[in-house]
């Protein structure tokens, strides 16, 4: 008989998925903390339901029609799929189960949601407002200047030591999703304003006798987290833009779509970014009409032709 996953087993199965995360695929502790969380809230859902015996196809269909039901995002509801197929299929891997009662089950379809963007007026005014002659500002406006010139994610800017940045070269190496490394261009404006905050940072440490290699620090010499670090661009940009756009992914959105409207290269944008699918990177390409009539305009025979008319 084939053999499903017994609702009693489940606690005991998750925290071996988790450790074979841990261990083989390196996951990191944000990834492990969420699919810790996902597991259970299906283990909560099924005995709420009052599963007792195998886990069945018919119970993961359950589990996303009551996440829908709950107005769960559509991308959410696809992680906790995602999650689920991931936990069953070590489990059989494992010969731990034999049915996987994820099969055939498909990803819900997500509407197309363009990322919200600044303009280059907003950004530039957000790094002119700040004199810089404060030392938490020109910390500040570091910040705001390294993800808008490099289009970094927000853990990794909080993961950016010292010796990952190459003054000399003008290039950061840059620690991404799953361990993958990248080598980032740095902007000289961006370089001089870093090299500003490097001998400020370091008088700060000095002043409370503190070591760390980590780049970004709070003035009592400690490491400046993801959480602190949201803080300092969002003081910044809520001069410029109006609330809920003020967090530091909008810059690296800003990023990529300004250098997509000055017609870089799609797989250039996909490297910068560090994203593994250049699917991904297409949702930057939503393009404005204005942009879309010049390009037409520039591009097309016709068009062309009647400019040429025209002279």
């Amino acid at each position: 008989m084939p053999k499903p996953l017994q609702i009693d087993d489940f606690s005991e199965y998750v925290p071996l998925f988790l450790q074979h995360l841990r261990t083989i695929k390196k996951a990191s502790p944000l990834t492990l903390a969420s699919y810790e969380d996902d597991l259970k809230q299906f283990e909560r859902f099924l005995r709420s339901r009052g599963v007792l015996g195998g886990v069945m196809r018919l119970h993961v269909r359950e589990f996303l029609a009551h996440l829908k039901k709950n107005n769960y995002e559509s991308s959410t509801i696809n992680r906790k799929l995602a999650c689920l197929r991931s936990v069953f299929k070590f489990l059989i891997s494992r010969r731990l189960i034999d049915i996987n009662p994820t099969a055939n089950i498909a990803f819900q379809k997500k509407s197309q949601k363009l990322p919200a963007v600044l303009s280059r007026d907003q950004v530039l005014a957000s790094i002119r407002l700040l004199p810089g002659e404060d030392e938490e500002m020109l910390r500040d406006k570091v910040l705001v200047e390294l993800f808008y010139s490099t289009g970094m994610r927000l853990r990794e800017v909080a993961n950016l030591r010292l010796g990952d940045v190459n003054f000399v070269s003008r290039q950061i190496l840059v620690k991404g999703k799953g361990g993958k490394m990248r080598i980032l261009p740095m902007l000289q404006i961006l370089a001089r304003t870093l090299t500003r905050w490097v001998g400020m940072r370091e008088r700060w440490l000095q002043s409370m006798h503190a070591t760390t290699d980590v780049m970004f620090i709070t003035k009592a010499g400690r490491a400046l987290g993801a959480r602190g670090i949201s803080k300092c661009v969002d003081r910044v940009l809520i001069h410029v833009s109006e609330k809920g756009k003020t967090n530091p992914h909008i810059l690296r959105h800003s990023f990529a779509t300004h250098l997509l409207d000055e017609e870089a290269d799609l797989v250039a944008v996909k490297e910068l970014l560090g994203h593994s699918s250049l699917s991904t990177t297409q949702i930057y390409t939503h393009v404005t009409p204005k942009r879309l009539q010049e390009v037409y305009n520039r591009a097309h025979p016709r068009a062309q032709a009647k400019r040429k008319k025209a002279r």
